[in-house]
C-alpha cells in the first residue's frame, strides 16, 4: 500500500513537470474538469486535464456584448480610412475579460444581432467549456444557419479562448499545440497602389516592394476599373491586360510570389482563359476564380491548370469545405477565423486540409483581434503556408499588442497571455460607435 502511494506521488510529480513544461509554472495537478482540454467537455484522466490552475475557477460568464470599433484601415492607395469592425467582449464573474471578432461584410449589424440573440446561451456557462458552448449555439441556430450566425459564433469562441489563455497565464498558441512556426510569412495586400496599368509600372513597383522586404503580394487586377460582370465573363481586353500586369510583376521580381485575386467573379470558361495566359508567369495561386458552392466548377478549373487554385474565405464550416478537400478542387485553403466559427472550427478545418496535403493560408482582411487569432493559429499549424497582411493600421496593432513587428515579410505571434492584446477602457471609448451608426 505504501509502495502504491509512492508510485502515485512519483506519477503526480512527473505529470506536474510535464504540465509545467507545456503551460508554465502556474498550473497544478488535480482531478477536476480540464482547464485546457475544453474541447472534451468532460472529466478525463489526461495529463492536460490534470494540469488545471492552482486556484481552480469555474470562470463563469456574466456578460456578453457586441462592440463595434471604428479603426483606421489602409486603402489600396496607401491612405488611411475609418473601418468598422464587429468585436465581442465577454467578462467572467471574477473579472477576466476576453475579446473576439466576427467582422463580416457588407455590414456588422447582423452579426451584432446574432450575438445579442445567442448571449443567453453563454451567460452562466463556464468559459472553460468552449466546445460545449460552440456546439450549443451551432445546434440551436441550425434552422436559420448562415455566414452571420457563424461569425457570431466566431466572435464568442475567440473571446473564450482569450479568457482561458489569460487565466492560465499562457498565449493561446500554447493551448492548441505549441509553436511550430517561429515566424509567420505574409504576403502584402494591395500595395501596388494607384499606378498606370502597364507592365513597366508594375515591374517598377514590384522592385520597390521587394526593397521594402516583401517576398509575396496579392491584388485583384480584374477589380478596377472593371465592374462585376453579371454573366461571369471577362472581356478579351481585360484578360490580356491582366496578363501584361502579371508579366510586369514577374519581370520586377523573378522570385516574387504573385497571388492573383479574382473575388469569385468568373465562370469556369473565363477562368480557363485567364489561367492559360497567366501560367507562363508562374503565379503562387489564383484565388477564387469561380463562385463558391459549385465544387465541380472549381475542380474543372484546378484540373485544367498548373496554377494552384486558392479558396475558402466564403466557406463557413468544415461541412462546406469537406467536398473541396476530398475532390482536390483546391490546392490552397483560406479559412477566416472570423467567418468559420473561431479558433475551434478553424483548427478542425485545418486538420482536415492537412489530411489531404493542402496547406492553409488564412484569409485576413478583418480587424486586429481576428489578426491575433490568425497569428496564434498559424504559429501552431504544421500545414501553415502564408498569411494575408491585411489592412489594419500598424499603429493600432502597436497600441493593442504593446509592440508590433511591422514587416513586409513576416509577422510574430504575441507572447502575452491569451490573444496577447489589451483593449483599455480609454481605447474602447475612443473608437466605439453605436450600432445604428455602424457602417
Amino acid at each position: 500500500m505504501s509502495l502504491n502511494r509512492e508510485n502515485q506521488s512519483a506519477r503526480r510529480a512527473f505529470l506536474q513537470t510535464v504540465a509545467a513544461g507545456i503551460l508554465g509554472r502556474s498550473v497544478a495537478i488535480g482531478q477536476s474538469t480540464s482547464s485546457v482540454s475544453s474541447w472534451t467537455g468532460g472529466k478525463t484522466n489526461s495529463v492536460l486535464n490534470q494540469a488545471r490552475p492552482a486556484n481552480d475557477s469555474p470562470l463563469k460568464v456574466t456578460k456578453v456584448e457586441p462592440v463595434v470599433l471604428r479603426l483606421n484601415a489602409r486603402n489600396e492607395d496607401l491612405t488611411l480610412y475609418p473601418q468598422d469592425y464587429l468585436m465581442c467582449r465577454i467578462e467572467t464573474e471574477e473579472g477576466v475579460v476576453g475579446w473576439g471578432e466576427g467582422t463580416n461584410w457588407p455590414k456588422v449589424a447582423t452579426v451584432a444581432t446574432e450575438i445579442e440573440m445567442n448571449k443567453h446561451l453563454v451567460i452562466g456557462q463556464s468559459a472553460w467549456d468552449i466546445e460545449k458552448i460552440w456546439n450549443t449555439i451551432f445546434r440551436t441556430r441550425t434552422e436559420m444557419h448562415g455566414s452571420h450566425v457563424q461569425s457570431a459564433i466566431s466572435a464568442i469562441d475567440i473571446a473564450l479562448w482569450d479568457i482561458v489563455g489569460q487565466k492560465l497565464g499562457v498565449p493561446v498558441y500554447k493551448l492548441i499545440g505549441g509553436k511550430v512556426n517561429d515566424k509567420l510569412r505574409i504576403y502584402t495586400s494591395y500595395r501596388w497602389g494607384d499606378i498606370p496599368r502597364t507592365a513597366e509600372a508594375y515591374a517598377k513597383r514590384t522592385r520597390e516592394l521587394i526593397a521594402e522586404g516583401a517576398t509575396a503580394g496579392k491584388f485583384d487586377p480584374f477589380f478596377e476599373p472593371y465592374d462585376f460582370y453579371l454573366n461571369l465573363e471577362a472581356s478579351t481586353k481585360t484578360i490580356h491586360e491582366v496578363a501584361e500586369l502579371i508579366r510586369g510583376i514577374r519581370e520586377g521580381g523573378p522570385l516574387f510570389d504573385i497571388c492573383v485575386e479574382a473575388h469569385a467573379k468568373f465562370n469556369a470558361a473565363t477562368a480557363g482563359r485567364i489561367t492559360r495566359l497567366l501560367e507562363p508567369y508562374d503565379p503562387f495561386w489564383l484565388e477564387e476564380p469561380v463562385p463558391p458552392g459549385n465544387v465541380e466548377a472549381m475542380l474543372q478549373v484546378q484540373r485544367a491548370t498548373s496554377i494552384p487554385i486558392a479558396a475558402g474565405e466564403r466557406l463557413t464550416s468544415r461541412l462546406e469545405a469537406q467536398e473541396y478537400f476530398e475532390r482536390q478542387a483546391i490546392r490552397v485553403f483560406q479559412p477566416d477565423a472570423a467567418h468559420v466559427g473561431g479558433i475551434t472550427e478553424f483548427r478542425k478545418m485545418a486538420a482536415m486540409a492537412e489530411s489531404h496535403f493542402i496547406p492553409v493560408a488564412p484569409h485576413n482582411a478583418n480587424g486586429p483581434i481576428c489578426l491575433a487569432a490568425h497569428l496564434h493559429l498559424g504559429t501552431a499549424l504544421p500545414n501553415y503556408l502564408i498569411l494575408e497582411e491585411g489592412d489594419t493600421d500598424p499603429k493600432i496593432c502597436s497600441e493593442i499588442f504593446g509592440s508590433w513587428h511591422d514587416s513586409r515579410a513576416y509577422f510574430l505571434v504575441p507572447e502575452r497571455p491569451g490573444l496577447g492584446l489589451k483593449l483599455s477602457d480609454a481605447f474602447v471609448r475612443e473608437h466605439r460607435v453605436s450600432l445604428d451608426q455602424a457602417k
